[in-house]
């Protein structure tokens, strides 16, 4: 007999389905036979580690509330007094789960890499509540056929059969749509290979191993296993009746965290008293989640009359019992009632319908209070409303004291991070306040408040120089030219400083040498009143890939981040006589830094803006004059008069309007756009608004668009009048957009955004010519959920395309199931024209095509991003190409084998490995 207490199942993501790993244990699906391991009265606490993301809370919530649902379970936040919960956590095993209740303490339901997805969720808390797969049944072998030789060697186990003692089905049919069943490729071998199939004899046709919802079956078993009520069941509607069609039937509404729930018991049923020794008919309300719950209320007896219970939390468990029920008896009404008092050390609020989306026209009222001589504290698990500039759609308000008519502390609306945290300056209470509009609603919100203490306004300050309050510590700095000590609290003269110069320079610690780790350097510069400062930045090397700064950077001013390598000098300016520059190491690489020349320059351009007509740059010992978009200067280089314009663009994405929209745009402009991306994209332009001088050919004012880097390249469309054009695609890396108009009629003009978009057709000649992964390649690693498709055909139909790479790098996983790179001997994507799969950072081998085409396809998950790829492709050579060489077909999906440096394959002579 298996000791059940210590099974821990755990489950990997193949295919979307879930398997069991554990080595050496027999085990099945249905309902555990251990009555032990039954959670008492169905309910089941849980607790969320910290280390997941408010969209992984949102997640599991939203997977527990789709078993409350169709259920009698309930799954309760962790209280201290819960010695036996569910902790979601990220364990080396993956996706594991105990089953049942393990009866020592907090056990583990783990939730790693891919394994965060709705329906896999509901599967492991299926095996917290007490199932195994349907397919270890002990009469499995009546509907299902286990092939072995397609299981992966030491996967066999998980397809043993359960012994006869250690299930209960419950009398339940075998169920193929159950979440709980092995989809038919699970722990296969390959792709293609089945290990688990219905018998064919049954005629089943639908797909097993679903992973979208309970099935009718898991509903009725777990009915079964926790002996639920015939009717009632679990409420999450904002009002609702209690209506009474069995002898015994119990309700559980739920509301969110933060919420009251009001009861309006009929003055149809009963209300008399109950003494201990009543057993007929009879209504108890408790104030919880659970019949362990405080009574608020009991009704036996035969008297009429109503009343209204309240709850003191956010749920309600109500049980009635009757001797001879009519068909349809009313007990009462309910209604959920956000707002309210709140006076507790800490405590949750969540918005109306939490975890699902709140409803129109909401309008809540918290008054949080925390006890005397405490601020608040308030911070966000979860939170996605409607977005706005000044949030005037959808919002949470905060006030300082106990009233909404002091100025609020601070307004969210819209995504804001998991961690952000709003603190009361002085007072022990905040009012809280959500709205939302009438048109768009989000997912809502799931904040904290807690009591916090500031250390930093103590008697005996806890910091050598600057204090800085956080939540439940605090933070010291040091003045500028001093670096904090091992100790935390105290201050050491380092780098950094004032400077009241009008020239000077500055160098990173140890430069030319490699700076140190973990350094920070401020320079504050402030020269004569009216000046303007010139940076020049001469060498710069720094930890980094210089639009994605996340390590170690150098900042001017309120200027992004800098960091990498940049050979030629930088050239910035302040915007007034004072100017800060930053310089930040982390923990781990250094390199040699930066040096920079700064000098101070009177700026010319405060006064009567510098004489200029449009806008006045300051240079040092004089200025420029520039004119807005659609004008150019004049002889005298002041005024400004309407003229043509030309804009070279070679940025990944933007947006781009016609001259001085949103006013109308000048008569008689001509100007011309040069959309350049990189290697191996197109260019996506889409309008959001248009409105040009109308005509039948477009005669006077349009816009034309050419599909290339010149007007004799194919046009792709010319555009007038006031409907917006459709989406423009381009076929290469360059786009040419001309705007004219004529003397007369002029309009408000266009606003439109351009896109770099990855894949597309290129035409591979003699030249080499090149494919990045992404059109940011060098500057930022590539984005997260994306699918890129490129066909490359050569212009020869003699001819094959030969691809190299010159560089490599996407996340690394054994079987590249994760971020990859696929790469077809044709145009059609599938496992006979498939050469390989490629992904962590070993460098893929040259290939040349056995037609015209050779097809790559890059996908990347949610996850880790890398670097990318920098691919190089043209005709192969018909000098090198060797006709009768053959190339095995690697079957595993990873890099090709470093024994070959160049591979040509022939699909006359194509094998197998």
């Amino acid at each position: 007999m298996v000791n059940i207490q210590l099974l821990l199942v755990i489950s990997v993501t193949l295919h979307f389905s879930t398997g069991d790993l554990v080595r050496g244990i027999r085990f099945g699906r249905a309902a555990t036979s251990k009555k032990e391991r039954l959670w008492p009265h169905g309910v089941i606490p849980y607790a969320i580690a910290s280390n997941f993301t408010g969209e992984h809370s949102n997640l599991f919530k939203k997977a527990m509330r789709h078993w409350e649902e169709r259920t009698c379970i309930s799954f309760v936040p962790r209280k201290e007094s819960d010695k036996h919960y569910i902790l979601f956590t990220i364990d080396k095993c993956g996706c594991c789960s105990y089953v049942g209740r393990r009866g020592d303490g907090p056990q583990a339901i783990s939730i790693g890499k891919n394994c965060d997805k709705f329906g896999i969720v509901v599967h492991e808390l299926g095996h917290v509540v007490g199932f195994w797969h349907e397919h270890t049944r002990p009469d499995r072998d009546d509907f299902v056929d286990i092939f072995y030789p397609s299981i992966q060697a030491g996967q066999d186990y998980n397809f043993e059969r359960a012994k006869g003692e250690d299930v209960n089905s419950m009398g339940e049919p075998y169920d193929f749509n159950s979440i709980m069943h092995y989809a038919r490729d699970t722990f296969s071998r390959g792709l293609f290979h089945d290990t688990i199939l219905p018998k064919a004899s049954l005629g089943f046709k639908g797909e097993i191993g679903q992973r979208v919802q309970l099935s009718e079956g898991d509903i009725r078993q777990t009915s079964k296993m926790y002996n639920c009520a015939p009717c009632g069941g679990s409420l999450f509607s904002p009002s609702g009746h209690l209506t009474a069609n069995g002898s015994h039937c119990t309700w559980r509404i739920i509301a969110p965290e933060g919420h009251t729930v009001f009861l309006n018991l009929s003055d149809a049923v009963l209300s008399a008293s109950c003494s201990s020794s009543f057993n007929g008919d009879s209504i108890v309300v408790r104030d919880g989640h659970s019949p362990l719950s405080p009574i608020l209320h009991s009704l036996c007896g035969g008297d009429s009359s109503s009343r209204v219970l309240v709850s003191s939390s956010n749920r309600l468990w109500i049980h009635a019992t009757f001797s001879h029920p009519p068909p349809s008896l009313p007990i009462g009404l309910f209604d959920v009632v956000c707002g309210g008092p709140l006076y507790s050390s800490s405590g949750i609020i969540q918005s109306p319908l939490y975890p699902d989306a709140y409803p129109p026209n909401a309008d809540c009222l918290w008054s949080i209070r925390v006890p005397e001589g405490k601020q608040v504290a308030v911070k966000v698990h979860f939170f996605h409303l409607e977005s706005h500039k000044e949030c005037i759609y959808d919002r949470v308000v905060l006030y300082e004291g106990s009233s909404e008519g002091s100025i609020p502390i601070h307004i969210l609306c819209g995504q804001t991070t998991q961690g952000t945290h709003v603190v009361s300056k002085h007072s022990n209470q905040v009012t809280l306040r959500f709205i939302s509009d009438s048109s768009v609603q989000k997912s809502g919100f799931e904040l904290e408040f807690v009591e916090e203490v500031d250390e930093c306004s103590l008697p005996d300050p806890p910091c050598h120089h600057k204090c800085i309050n956080t939540l439940g510590s605090f933070e010291c700095e040091c003045d500028i030219g001093y670096s904090l000590r091992p100790d935390g609290r105290s201050c050491e003269s380092t780098c950094g400083g004032f400077l009241m110069t009008s020239a000077g320079e500055i160098t990173s610690p140890n430069f030319p040498e490699n700076y140190p780790s973990s350094k920070k350097c401020v320079w504050e510069i402030e020269a004569s009143m009216g000046s303007q400062i010139f940076v020049n930045i001469t060498h710069l090397n720094i930890e980094g890939m210089k639009s994605e700064c996340s390590y170690d950077y150098l900042r001017i001013g309120d200027k992004e981040k800098m960091c990498g390598e940049h050979e030629q000098p930088i050239i910035l300016s302040s915007k007034d006589h004072r100017l800060r520059v930053e310089f930040t190491s982390d923990s781990s690489v250094e390199r040699c830094g930066f040096a920079l020349t700064f000098v101070s320059d009177i700026d010319e351009c405060t006064e009567e803006n510098g004489g200029c007509e449009h806008e006045c740059t300051n240079t040092i010992g004089g200025r420029e004059c520039s004119c807005h978009s659609g004008f150019i200067l004049s002889s005298d280089g002041m005024n400004c008069k309407e003229g043509g314009c030309f804009y070279q663009i070679n940025t990944p994405h933007g947006e781009f309007t016609s001259p001085n929209y949103p006013e109308e745009y000048p008569r008689g402009t001509n100007c011309t756009w040069h959309f350049v991306t990189t290697p191996g994209h197109r260019l996506q332009l889409k309008f959001h608004s248009f409105n040009l001088e109308e005509h039948l050919q477009c005669k006077y004012d349009a816009i034309s668009i050419q599909d290339g880097p010149d007007a004799s390249r194919s046009s792709l469309g010319i555009f007038c009048g006031s409907l917006l054009p459709p989406s423009i695609l381009s076929s290469s890396n360059q786009l040419i957009l001309h705007f004219f108009s004529d003397t007369s009629v002029s309009r408000r003009g266009f606003l439109a955004e351009y896109e770099s978009v990855c894949g597309g057709q290129l035409v591979a000649d003699r030249t080499a010519a090149l494919i990045y992964s992404h059109a940011s390649y060098s500057d930022a690693r590539y984005t997260q959920g994306r699918e890129c498709k490129w066909r490359l055909i050569s212009s020869s139909p003699s001819l094959g395309v030969r691809i190299r790479f010159e560089s490599f790098h996407l996340e690394s996983d054994v079987n590249c199931q994760y971020d990859n790179l696929r790469i077809y001997d044709s145009e059609d994507q599938d496992e006979e024209t498939l050469l390989g799969t490629f992904c962590g950072e070993t460098m893929p081998l040259s290939l040349t095509s056995t037609g015209r085409v050779l097809t790559l396809v890059l996908r990347t998950d949610d996850t880790v991003e890398e670097r990318g790829f920098v691919a190089e492709y043209s005709e192969a050579s018909p000098s090198t190409k060797e006709e009768e060489r053959t190339t095995l077909k690697p079957s595993l999906r990873r890099p090709f084998p470093s024994s070959s440096s160049d591979y040509l394959i022939n699909t006359r002579q194509r094998t197998r490995a």
